[in-house]
């Protein structure tokens, strides 16, 4: 079994300058720069390779241009009595949006996902924390002193399927594979086809999710 979701990573030097702003929030748990990533789609549980294998198979067939990204700010998810996630925001980039719907169409021409799927507004982000016992009120104020924070641009040329695996320290998240934009993928694509069905040849859909 496999907790699956679709990202793009976050370049080291750029996740690496954003982590002390979780970092120094008393409450709240930083998401570590290796960890760092901007959601595409979430899928949720797999537990067949068969399922597995068909949305690596959707996800090859998505075609993207390159585009830049950059951080622009912060903002957050909660209610109005409790703030879940801290998260930075990236300026407006149509070629995003239109990638992240290719990606939801993609995943949902898998007859075995369709149902799993969640139907949920895309809203670009990179989550630098989950709260566990921070103030609203503490929260809201990190998002108003770091309101001009911002990054270098940064090229999107491919995106990734992850895996999300719980440990007693936090979950970690490995990458399975990557997708290329039309301009970075190989002429042969039997080597990449080949490449990615070795990422799944060793996981056990038979037991549940790694610890």
């Amino acid at each position: 079994m496999m907790r699956l979701f679709v990202g793009i990573p976050v370049p080291a030097d750029i996740a690496k300058d954003l982590y002390p702003i979780a970092r120094a929030i008393r409450g709240l748990d930083a998401q570590t720069p290796e960890n760092m990533h901007l959601t595409l789609k979430f899928i949720g549980e797999v537990e067949d390779r068969h399922v597995a294998a068909c949305i690596d198979a959707a996800l090859m067939s998505v075609a993207f241009d390159v585009f830049d990204l950059k951080v622009a700010g912060l903002n957050m998810f909660g209610t109005d009595k409790k703030a879940r996630i801290l998260w930075a925001a990236v300026q407006n980039q149509p070629l995003l949006g239109q990638l992240a719907g290719r990606v939801e169409s993609s995943l949902l021409a898998c007859d075995d996902l369709a149902g799993q799927l969640e139907a949920r507004k895309f809203t670009p982000h990179i989550t630098l924390g989950r709260n566990r016992t921070a103030h609203r009120a503490v929260v809201e104020q990190a998002v108003v002193d770091h309101a001009d924070v911002t990054s270098r641009a940064f090229q999107v040329d491919h995106f990734c399927l992850y895996q999300s695996i719980s440990t007693h320290e936090g979950p970690v998240y490995q990458i399975m594979a990557e997708y290329g934009a039309e301009s970075e993928m190989p002429t042969d694509g039997q080597d990449k086809k080949a490449e990615h069905e070795a990422a799944f040849a060793d996981i056990d859909f038979s037991k549940g999710p790694e610890m």
